[in-house]
């Protein structure tokens, strides 16, 4: 067993990645929907879980500005105060023809809707467990306005995909999945935020912009030069996500922390399934990145595979491959992190994959002990002639 291995098993390895699954959870919503893994980040990072065991929910009606009915909807009514707020937002989001598709989608698929506090710093968060979305009653409409599309659409990608992030896939695998339901779920509601400023609510874009500038700005630049309906502006948004490298780095590193956590954890019949499974990509961009469940960024996956949208920071590639050598110690050694390209410190991406850098510094190794044995065998023959003189 290897010293790194070794250093893993005796779980000091976990303790040297940066920013655990708790402390993300606590920054963060929980946006790593789509099956069981989703349910590990949910169930110990929220104070109040909806139960629909024990809760009670309620139809609700989305209703227009005009005073039309858009569609019904399930609400949990905890208090009086809280569900008018609910039925605020939801209301409100109907301002936008983004908002509007949503809710259509989710009133479908009988998400559940409701106001809680949902833990520190997290605004909102979808649980694909018990199809519910909890929009956390401490912030201000501003921000809950956005997040109920944004959490809105992680309830339909989970419904859409028919693959999607948990133990039994790689973790490179993992990553993609949860990369491209964030980002589109963020161009989601940037495109939904857009519109409501368009309508006279200028709150929810506001705030996104003080977030993610660069995201609004992808999309307003698309909007004028493509038109803001255009699949173009959508996808040139979407893809816009992954050159923040250091909010793209916080979920890499939650995922890290998951795979880490099964090693450790898992039981051995699970081990002997863990990490063999692979996601389509081309089932990823076509049932994720959508429009009124139409493609907007086509159904060809490599999209997700370029040196734009599949860097891992150096220091997450040693620990990868750290905590897949350690899988293959318990089951099924997970090398997948051999795909990614790598990104050096300071944010530039290297146009070589991480497999390729450690075949080129192998080989490099392998020439310099060829030549130190090579300069050995010269010294020693030379010795050996001066010798017989």
């Amino acid at each position: 067993m290897s010293k790194s291995v070794s250093e893993f098993f005796s779980k000091e390895g976990i303790k040297k990645f940066k920013n655990g699954v708790k402390a993300f959870s606590e920054r963060h919503a929980v946006k790593i929907v789509a099956a069981s893994m989703a349910s590990a980040f949910t169930a110990s990072a929220h104070a109040n879980t909806y139960n629909p065991d024990k809760d009670k929910t309620v139809t609700a009606y989305a209703i227009t500005e005009k005073g039309d009915t858009l569609c019904s909807y399930q609400a949990l009514k905890t208090d009086s105060a809280s569900f008018a707020r609910l039925q605020n937002l939801v209301n409100n989001a109907t301002n936008s023809k983004t908002g509007c598709s949503v809710l259509e989608k989710i009133s479908e698929q009988g998400t559940v809707l409701y106001t809680d506090y949902a833990g520190k710093g997290v605004i909102g968060f979808f649980d694909p467990n018990t199809n519910s979305i909890c929009l956390n009653s401490v912030f201000k409409d501003g921000d809950l306005q956005s997040c109920l599309i944004h959490e809105g659409k992680h309830s339909i990608q989970s419904h859409a995909l028919k693959e999607s992030a948990d133990l039994f896939h790689t973790f490179a695998s993992n990553v993609m999945t949860t990369r491209v339901m964030e980002a589109d779920a963020m161009a989601a509601q940037t495109k939904f935020s857009y519109e409501m400023a368009q309508a006279g609510d200028s709150l929810a874009w506001k705030q996104l912009i003080n977030s993610h500038e660069g995201i609004t700005k992808a999309f307003e630049d698309g909007a004028k030069k493509y038109g803001q309906n255009s699949d173009q502006t959508m996808k040139e948004t979407m893809l816009a996500w992954y050159k923040d490298t250091d909010y793209v780095t916080q979920y890499d590193n939650s995922i890290l922390q998951f795979h880490a956590k099964v090693v450790l954890g898992a039981s051995e019949d699970l081990m002997k399934q863990a990490f063999t499974k692979t996601v389509s990509a081309d089932s990823l961009v076509k049932y994720v990145c959508t429009v009124d469940g139409k493609p907007y960024a086509g159904t060809d996956g490599s999209l997700l595979k370029t040196s734009s949208t599949a860097y891992l920071s150096e220091d997450l590639c040693k620990s990868a491959e750290m905590v897949g050598k350690a899988a293959g110690m318990r089951g099924n050694e997970d090398t997948s992190v051999n795909d990614f390209y790598v990104m050096k410190f300071g944010g530039t991406v290297l146009d070589k994959t991480y497999g390729q850098m450690k075949a080129e510094k192998e080989k490099q190794n392998s020439q310099q002990i060829m030549q130190e044995q090579s300069a050995k065998s010269f010294k020693l023959a030379t010795t050996l002639g001066r010798t017989g003189r």
